[in-house]
């Protein structure tokens, strides 16, 4: 093995999580390593659909040192949060080494050190590392009876650009999500035809009461005893939103914070959607039973496949199916570690947390509350920071001369 600089800190990942952590490090004197397996920054939200807007909203978005800009609006759109990443290494005085997708993060009790290892052969230490790949890093496709029959286009919502490449389809969308029901919605005025297929009734709140963003209210209320929220927020559905059970979409029957325990899908924020389905310019229907060439059988309602009614099926002709059916943490490939993953592949730690097998090992990012995904990432990354200073402090400098990655060996 040859020599290899071991740097303080090493973060992994550079979307808003690991360059708030690498900007909050960086605060501190530190002079992190930062890793990111696109080609540029920025790059997954310059990936995003056309029109995506920031549900929290601008004022409670902004990352360490990089409020949102008046000019972006009261709900900040894709493009903003583009320029926003893009400029954060500058203003944070810190690099970021980009094209290194990082295949595992392996601890070594015998140094005491990480050592992450690419896909490419590189490897690299450090003292402390910060897990900033998120809650979206592997996207998830249900592997639906004979889908292998279907002719059409099958493709998951992380991979939707705009709906006019839709233009005259029927397109069918799966899932429940804010993406699942924006995209249904967007489908509207360029598809032939939109179906939306939904297993679990979701949560749908305004985006917004009296001009205040829901995620103010999240921040006003998280240390507020569970029920009382879920009552608040159930008074909220019922009041701006109202009864959809006739459209399809009947009131969940879990308290919206047992449901997101169980499910972690957050809930539908896109008011569109509920004008388009009162509308039926989008049609609900149950989960899918089969798939049978470019036919596609599917449960006429949610009761009817929960209630497993025979007969209660019918087949929808389909030329697109975009599947909004969430993700996967990838944590459980990536960090080899017992206790770091639960076997839904969530992960069990956050922010300054550390487990014993795991010294100096933080994630951010990975929670996403009704306070805010961008709000809780801004306070994480402080919390992180001040924690590996403490914790470095409590070790004497292992760094040594060479250069900062080593190869494989063959």
């Amino acid at each position: 093995m040859n020599d290899s600089t071991i740097h303080d800190v090493m973060v992994v990942g550079a979307g808003p999580g690991g360059l708030s952590a690498a900007y909050e490090l960086a605060r501190i004197g530190l002079e992190p390593l930062v890793l990111e397996r696109t080609p540029a920054v920025g790059d997954v939200w310059r990936n995003h659909y056309d029109g995506l807007r920031i549900n929290s909203g601008r004022l409670f978005s902004g990352l360490p040192g990089s409020p949102f800009p008046r000019s972006a609006g009261p709900w900040p759109a894709r493009d903003d949060m583009v320029r926003l990443l893009e400029t954060l290494p500058g203003r944070g005085g810190f690099t970021v080494r980009t094209n290194v997708d990082i295949e595992t993060v392996d601890y070594d009790p015998v140094r005491d050190l990480w050592i992450a290892a690419s896909r490419d052969g590189l490897r690299f230490l450090a003292r402390a590392v910060v897990i900033a790949t998120g809650g979206t890093r592997v996207p998830v496709i249900p592997d639906w009876e004979g889908v292998e029959t279907f002719p059409g286009e099958i493709i998951h919502s992380s991979a939707f650009r705009n709906a006019q490449a839709h233009a005259g389809r029927h397109v069918l969308v799966v899932g429940s999500g804010n993406s699942a029901a924006e995209i249904a919605s967007r489908l509207v005025e360029h598809a032939r035809t939109v179906t939306i297929s939904v297993r679990t009734p979701p949560h749908i709140l305004p985006k917004s009461v009296c001009g205040i963003p829901l995620i103010g209210i999240g921040v006003a209320t998280r240390y507020l005893p569970a029920s009382w929220v879920d009552g608040l927020l159930a008074f909220l559905q019922r009041r701006f939103i109202g009864d959809l059970t006739s459209h399809g979409l009947p009131f969940p029957p879990l308290r919206l914070s047992r449901q997101f325990a169980r499910t972690q899908v957050v809930p539908i924020l896109y008011r569109p959607f509920v004008e388009d389905v009162r509308a039926g310019r989008i049609r609900v229907v149950g989960p899918i039973r089969k798939i049978q060439g470019r036919s596609v059988r599917v449960f006429v309602s949610i009761d009817a496949a929960r209630d497993g009614q025979s007969g209660m099926e019918e087949a929808l002709e389909t030329d697109v199916i975009i599947a909004g059916t969430g993700f996967r943490t990838g944590i459980t490939e990536l960090v080899r570690i017992p206790g770091v993953a639960t076997r839904e592949d969530r992960c069990t730690i956050s922010g300054d947390q550390e487990i014993r097998d795991a010294p100096r090992l933080y994630f951010i990012g990975q929670f996403n509350p009704l306070s805010g995904l961008l709000r809780e990432i801004r306070l994480e990354a402080g919390r992180i920071a001040r924690r590996i200073k403490d914790r470095l402090g409590e070790r004497p400098d292992r760094s040594g001369p060479g250069p900062d990655t080593e190869r494989n060996p063959p």
